[in-house]
């Protein structure tokens, strides 16, 4: 007999919601983990019982499925999944391992046993189908929000070994040249952390102090790019058999988008990407920006480092990588340099995988990690933060704090923060190209006549800042009960 618990109106005072997350520090940090944890606090503020649901070690994968309790972290009860779907960032090394059933499982028991009213998704990393078939058979409201592209992209960002978007993944034969470096170290590091960790105090001081010196992600030489001539070789060399099992593992995720009841794309551009891949007909969706409990309104007039010692100073914040276009922009400074000398780049983020002696000092400026405790002293001196991604971002968190103090942006087309962007009003979108003409142009602009700047600061203080938490919960519970985001 199928036992009902999922409410159909979920207009009740008290709800009980399970955040599927990656975890916190240090088995994951960024805008995924910033986002779930302040959501399911200020739910939890609200009077909602919030529990956070993590993937935890992978023992046997022909074994039982079970849910249980971790640890009190941040205030929150979390749970972990033993023998979830395997977690990897870095590639797939197996595709049919990642998606093997998980049919021996307890998740029923579990979503009985706390009458979980809304099942939130916040990634398909490690995520069974499975549990989704369970809260769909009882009726909870089950939602997905966008942070990545996993399941659509093994790598996570549908960006290509050669740093191209990619449109086109050749029944799975793209998959495999970008994964082909992929192993289980990851797999096994992760889980090895997670069967190990008695104390989450220890293990996050540990984390937080290796970060500064271990880089997550190489950086990589702007040469280093693989010719057309390559992939056409290695297109042709391809197993045939693996590339199908990427075919089954992008339709594994496909299926389980689109049985989702809600997907709350956090961009327009996110929104874009996924209707190439899933059938939205069935599935309720809204385009809703995420913030964080952190961005405050600190907007105010900018006098500009310009004006101070007739620089402008532009500010890249991330990833020191080719997807994210670290290398494109300063090529493109570089060739700026020999008709503007007015400007200086500074630059924060992990550079430990980088040459910085090869940049010209007197406009390249390094300074390593930051902290949101240091967002007011960098935004202070600022005058432009670029966004020079060339591979799609779901949305870009420093670029809702870069406009939170009031500083413009300049952002390529591949940004999902764009829609918060009047081009040409509070900021600039530029039009994606290889040869980064666009990117070029518009920053000569603004190098040439930093007045703009001033124009675009002026318009972003005076238009409307609608990014509290508070209020962002307030939709997202609308969306939960499919009201609408307008009313």
């Amino acid at each position: 007999m199928l036992i009902i618990v999922g409410r159909e109106y979920l207009g009740v005072d008290k709800m009980n919601i399970v955040h599927y997350f990656l975890g916190f520090p240090p088995f994951h940090d960024g805008g995924l983990m910033i986002y779930a944890r302040d959501l399911a606090k200020e739910q939890a503020k609200m009077g909602h019982n919030v529990m956070m649901l993590m993937p935890g070690e992978l023992v046997d994968s022909g074994r039982k499925s079970k849910i249980k309790f971790f640890a009190y972290q941040e205030g929150l009860q979390v749970y972990k999944i033993v023998n979830p779907q395997p977690v990897s960032l870095s590639g797939i090394y197996d595709p049919d391992e990642f998606i093997k059933p998980r049919s021996n499982n307890d998740y029923q028991h579990f979503l009985l046993k706390h009458a979980v009213d809304v099942l939130h998704v916040h990634s398909l990393i490690g995520f069974p189908r499975e549990l989704l078939d369970e809260a769909k058979a009882l009726r909870i409201k089950t939602v997905f929000t966008t942070h990545d592209y996993y399941g659509l992209c093994s790598r996570i960002q549908l960006c290509k070994y050669n740093y191209s978007q990619c449109e086109n993944y050749e029944n799975g034969k793209e998959c495999v040249i970008c994964n082909q470096d992929a192993t289980k170290t990851i797999l096994y590091r992760r889980n090895r952390i997670i069967r190990l960790a008695k104390s989450y105090k220890f293990l996050s001081n540990i984390y937080h102090k290796v970060k500064k010196i271990i880089p997550s992600k190489k950086a990589f030489d702007p040469e280093d790019g693989i010719s057309n001539s390559w992939q056409h070789d290695q297109l042709s060399l391809v197993d045939e058999k693996l590339a199908q099992a990427f075919v089954r593992f992008r339709k594994y995720y496909q299926d389980i988008l689109e049985n989702f009841d809600v997907i709350l794309f956090n961009s327009n551009v996110t929104q874009r990407e996924y209707s190439k891949y899933i059938n939205l007909s069935k599935t309720k969706s809204y385009v809703l920006h995420v913030t964080h409990s952190n961005i405050n309104d600190h907007r105010r007039e900018n006098t500009y480092s310009y004006e101070k010692n007739g620089k402008v100073t532009i500010i890249y914040m991330g990833l020191l990588t080719r997807s994210k276009g670290f290398f494109d922009l300063a090529s493109v400074l570089n060739e700026v340099k020999n008709e503007f000398t007015n400007w200086e780049l500074h630059v924060y983020g992990n550079h430990s995988m980088i040459d910085t002696k090869v940049f010209d000092k007197r406009f390249f400026k390094f300074h390593g990690f930051y902290s949101h405790e240091q967002l007011e002293s960098i935004f202070s001196d600022a005058s432009v933060l670029v966004m020079p991604n060339k591979c799609r971002e779901t949305f870009g968190f420093i670029g809702l704090e870069a406009y939170s103090y009031g500083i413009p942006v300049v952002a390529s087309e591949n940004v999902g923060f764009i829609d918060l962007i009047e081009n040409g009003v509070n900021g600039i979108v530029y039009k994606e190209s290889a040869d980064n003409r666009y990117l070029k142009e518009e920053i000569e602009n603004l190098i040439n006549d930093p007045s703009i700047l001033a124009k675009f600061n002026y318009n972003i203080i005076k238009g409307k800042f609608d990014f509290d938490m508070r209020s962002h919960c307030e939709k997202v519970f609308k969306c939960y009960s499919d009201g609408s985001l307008e009313s």
